[in-house]
């Protein structure tokens, strides 16, 4: 592939800290100093807390119920005597959350779970198994709402969801590396007095203890705390959080959290929908090895083939966060993460052949990755401390319900096969699709429900917000006429805006022309017809938006398909194809023509009144095939313009589009952007000029395109099309009114008699709306409300700059 990238992005200010890309490499900097200090630790201390869970999976089979005397069914009161702890403790877990630092009770609890992992060693009988793992069960109780509290304190919706699924990685690792480990330690204990599962038990808790400490001594307590970052990355972080509505909130106890989240109907969904999907986890966690051993009888081949079943748990989750993080809705990725766990239940209970059995077993694994976007959904959509530590709590209370019952499907009478078990995993994955279902519905009425309240109230919606100052916002083509006022309209709002021009030689110009304005950032992007060229450069910026001016178009072409349909339509669609992988961007704003507007072979068409509504009827075929520049120009915006649209119909984007059509745009140039000389005067520009230049008593030349606006009206208009919410996915035409070339001598001759001698006279007072169509912009009126200017005002401003320029005086 071709570069197309120039030059790297300047600024029009000085300072580092503003200049976008040097922003968003320094929070990715500090990101990376983040993740390298937070996420493995909350991996490893995810990892122990299963692999804690899973060893007594494998000591099942390496001869803990024999060692230890079980009869009947002690193994699953064993396994349910930890979730029996686990749910006791949540609420006092949740209280010492609210009231110490998050990093600190997380360290402490993994180190006393340690302890009592070696204790598991030393237990002699099915009373001391069963009292260590209560105690097992009310340390790692802390485990899921401490790791979702410090994900939130550090990290954004966005970025909260992958890292989500590293950390819950965590549990597909535990079940790998606790096979090898049991594997290891039955080797092991063929020569030592000291059993294998004993041996393993110790490895595990000794492991546990550093960890610990390691959590307590190197995870920060916050931000703030954080003295591997400075104060300015600190800052950067905290700003990051508040845009996202994002952070851990003020640890403040209020009772209205607490009954918040008790009468919140979503609360109780997800926590019957956790139940749900965690009674196939416990029968994973618990019993796995022991289905596996059922099938080919030999516990260290058990211990190796389970490995596997860990594997698809970690693709599983990495596979759920990935389409999570690129919008896939978490329901429908719920949903499809359950459909393989169905077919594994099927597969597991009625499959003939071993084969089969086992590869149930495996699907089945896919059942642990949901939970994952349970509690991104609990992250995403619960805010104040208060509440988002309560519903954490229920949430994990939930999860404890459900691996108290998974292991009791497990009954002795029902060994070899353990069928009902097997069935019960169909069952509830079924069920959990129903209850997915419900909550979808549930967050669509109450989105309605918000999006109409505050519409009523004339609030912006959330997502609108980022549309506002000082929202990024690009604005390509930023050295043409239209574009340098849009530029300068939006620095005026307080908008940071970064430019883009085709060659490093226009950057000082633009540049020059908003010194006044800080602000503006000015990149090079040479081929606008090629979507990456655009992806390259403005996908680490971020944009909230896109105004896109930018139009290869020129009069000198001679192969009307290649110089000009081809490129009006690849330059159209390339910046909606690079949108669609920018995922910050939230709407563009299209500059198009009224020449998509306006049918000429209708003629002059006296009465006709044209609308947003109208199209040209001309087609890409006309304007390959046109005899000459101005149809196929006509031709290329209409084609250029249709395409935008289509593209925008035929997938789900994060954006929308807005289309604005101006007509022939008048206006005076920015003070520090007047041309040199009448040669750089822009097209529009060099019509008003002849009209008033060519001496007294020289003829009129006839009018051309008898619409007008004013080019400051043009910039409020794709402004306003930026900021009002309803303008989206709307089409304006933007016209101040009709004109003819007589009044446009005979307004400047009243407002500029001093240039007499230049105006021509003409037939003073002759006007020519009689003779052709008119136009209306209601619409726009109505949307954006612009106040247009007058053709006085806009004469009065652009003539006296247009003698400026002859004489020299514009440089």
């Amino acid at each position: 592939m071709d570069e197309k990238v120039a030059s790297p992005v300047t600024s029009s200010h000085g300072s580092s800290m503003d200049d976008p890309l040097a922003k968003t490499d320094q929070l990715k900097r500090i990101y990376r100093k983040i993740d390298m200090r937070l996420v493995p630790l909350m991996f490893f201390c995810y990892f122990l807390q299963f692999l804690d869970k899973v060893i007594v999976n494998y000591a099942n089979i390496m001869g803990i119920a024999k060692n230890l005397h079980f009869v009947g069914n002690d193994f699953s009161w064993m396994a349910t005597a930890f979730f029996i702890g686990y749910a006791i403790a949540e609420f006092p877990q949740g209280y010492l959350i609210q009231k110490f630092p998050v990093s600190k009770v997380l360290g402490f609890n993994v180190l006393l779970w340690g302890i009592i992992v070696c204790c598991t060693a030393a237990t002699q009988n099915f009373a001391g198994a069963a009292a260590v793992r209560t105690l097992l069960g009310m340390f790692e109780a802390v485990i899921t709402p401490a790791l979702i509290m410090i994900t939130s304190q550090w990290y954004n919706k966005k970025q909260a969801t992958l890292r989500t699924g590293i950390w819950y990685c965590g549990l597909g690792g535990g079940q790998v590396m606790g096979g090898l480990i049991s594997w290891a330690a039955q080797h092991g204990s063929t020569t030592s007095s000291f059993q294998g599962w004993r041996i393993m038990f110790v490895s595990v808790g000794v492991f546990n203890l550093f960890v610990a400490l390691a959590v307590i001594f190197f995870m920060p307590s916050g931000v703030r705390e954080a003295t591997f970052l400075t104060e300015d990355e600190k800052a950067l972080i905290e700003e990051v959080l508040a845009r996202d509505q994002a952070g851990a909130g003020k640890k403040v106890f209020k009772m209205s959290g607490i009954l918040d989240a008790l009468k919140d109907l979503q609360v109780w969904l997800l926590f019957v929908n956790t139940i749900l999907i965690v009674i196939p986890s416990g029968i994973i966690t618990t019993f796995s090895a022991t289905i596996i051993n059922s099938i080919f009888l030999t516990p260290k081949k058990s211990a190796l083939l389970n490995m596997p079943a860990g594997a698809i748990s970690i693709f599983a989750t990495l596979a759920g966060t990935y389409v999570i993080y690129y919008n896939l809705p978490r329901w429908l990725s719920i949903i499809g993460l359950l459909i393989p766990t169905i077919i594994g239940a099927a597969l597991m209970s009625f499959a003939k052949t071993n084969g089969g059995a086992l590869a149930g077993v495996y699907l089945i694994n896919f059942d642990v990755a949901p939970l994952a976007l349970i509690y991104a959904l609990v992250g995403a959509n619960t805010q104040g401390y208060t509440k988002k530590v309560t519903v954490n709590v229920i949430i994990a209370i939930a999860f404890s319900i459900a691996n108290i019952i998974g292991p009791q499907t497990f009954q002795d009478k029902d060994k070899p096969k353990y069928l009902p078990a097997k069935i019960t995993v169909l069952g509830v994955a079924g069920g959990s699709i129903i209850v997915t279902i419900l909550l979808r519905i549930l967050y669509g009425v109450r989105n309605a429900k918000t999006a109409a309240t505050r519409s009523a109230n004339g609030i912006i919606p959330d997502g609108h917000m980022r549309l506002l100052p000082p929202a990024l916002v690009v604005v390509t083509g930023a050295n043409g006429f239209i574009a340098q006022h849009c530029v300068a309209a939006l620095l005026q709002e307080g908008y940071h805006v970064v430019g883009t021009v085709r060659s490093a030689s226009k950057v000082e110009a633009v540049k020059n022309s908003h010194k006044r304005h800080p602000g503006l950032d000015v990149v090079v992007i040479e081929d606008i017809t090629n979507a990456q060229s655009y992806l390259d450069v403005l996908g680490p910026l971020s944009p909230a938006a896109v105004l896109h001016l930018a139009a290869p178009f020129h009069y000198n072409a001679t192969n009307f398909e290649q110089e000009m349909m081809i490129p009006a339509v690849r330059g159209s669609t390339a910046i909606l194809e690079a949108a669609a992988q920018i995922k910050s961007i939230r709407r563009i704003v299209h500059t198009n023509s009224f020449a998509s507007i306006y049918d000429a072979s209708a003629g002059p068409s006296p009465g006709k009144i044209y609308t947003a509504q109208d199209w040209s009827p001309l087609t890409y075929e006309d304007g390959a095939q046109a005899d000459n520049a101005p149809a196929a120009y006509r031709a290329s915006k209409t084609a250029a313009e249709k395409a935008a649209w289509k593209f925008m119909e035929s997938r789900a984007l994060g954006f929308d589009l807005v289309s604005l059509c101006p007509s022939m745009v008048f206006g005076p140039f920015l003070p520090e952007a007047k041309p040199k000389s009448i040669a750089g005067v822009n097209t529009s520009n060099l019509l008003v000029w002849a009209a008033v230049s060519a001496g007294r008593n020289s003829a009129l030349i006839p009018t051309k395109g008898p619409v007008w606006v004013d080019v400051r009206d043009t910039a409020e208009a794709h402004v306003k099309a930026l900021r009002i919410v309803e303008a989206g996915g709307g089409r304006y035409l933007l016209a101040g009114g009709i004109y003819c070339n007589q009044e446009l001598a005979d307004v400047s001759r009243r407002l500029l008699p001093k240039y007499g001698d230049r105006i021509p006279i003409g037939e003073p007072g002759k006007r020519e709306s009689h003779t052709h169509f008119g136009v209306s912009t209601a619409e726009t009126d109505k949307v954006l409300g612009i106040k247009w200017r007058s053709l006085e005002q806009t004469l009065g401003d652009v003539v006296p700059q247009l003698f400026e320029i002859e004489r020299g005086q514009g440089a």
